[in-house]
């Protein structure tokens, strides 16, 4: 079965066909391809799609993702129906937006969360603590997970495939000063995208051995920015995008 998650009902509902929830999803979609906020609070809502699947909100942060996956899962496997892969969707902001423009949908490839480790005082170093959050099957994982591209998916995600990949940060406190972007480009010089739980969904996947596909939609530059630095709804509407194959 495929589980299908967002950190919000916004970015759900943005994501999802209209088709996707039945009646009661339809009704939450405003006028014009807006999208409402409300949707039933329950772990696993049933989809209609063209594979067995699921949705799931898991609330902002990599707390809250951590949960509302292990919830998921267990209520998956409690209903005898076995999660196969996890589709994790959102917006993120850029750290590049000459890269990564605003509405840029792209593949998360690498999460890294750059908050876990040994702090000195002015930066994180994952490595050097001496305890791993998890010892997988490619060795110890600390700071930094590798999202596996899938063997095959559904055909409902042909155009995943296409989409450019990046690497992500997963932070708890988004970036919001010039200093705190510094010192993330200097730590973390690959990281294209930045997050709020892609680390800890991909981390309860690999766990279970699940495959996990992350995608996000460029909403915002990381750090300060200007007004035209940022585009939350067309981010959203862009994450539409995931189902229709590539052209």
């Amino acid at each position: 079965m495929l589980l299908v998650c967002a950190a919000t009902a916004r970015e759900l509902l943005a994501l999802l066909p209209r088709q996707a929830l039945g009646p009661a999803g339809a009704a939450d979609h405003g006028p014009e391809g807006t999208a409402r906020t409300t949707l039933p609070e329950q772990e696993l809502l049933p989809l209609r799609l063209e594979v067995p699947a699921a949705a799931c909100i898991t609330g902002v942060g990599p707390v809250n993702a951590a949960l509302a996956l292990g919830l998921a899962l267990a209520g998956a496997r409690r209903a005898g129906q076995e999660i196969s892969l996890v589709l994790n969707a959102g917006v993120a902001g850029s750290m590049d937006l000459h890269t990564a423009p605003l509405c840029s949908l792209w593949r998360v490839e690498e999460e890294i969360w750059p908050e876990y480790g040994l702090h000195d005082g002015t930066a994180v170093d994952g490595p050097s603590f001496g305890f791993p959050q998890w010892q997988g099957p490619q060795g110890p994982v600390f700071d930094r997970l590798r999202l596996p591209r899938p063997p095959r998916l559904p055909a409902c995600l042909a155009g995943v495939d296409a989409l450019p990949p990046a690497a992500s940060l997963t932070v708890a406190g988004v970036s919001a000063s010039p200093q705190r972007v510094a010192q993330l480009r200097r730590a973390h010089p690959g990281a294209l995208l930045e997050n709020m739980e892609g680390f800890a969904v991909a981390l309860a996947c690999a766990r279970r051995g699940i495959a996990c596909v992350e995608v996000r939609s460029v909403s915002n530059r990381v750090g300060p920015r200007a007004p035209h630095e940022t585009d939350f709804p067309g981010a959203m509407r862009r994450l539409a995008a995931v189902w229709r194959p590539a052209p």
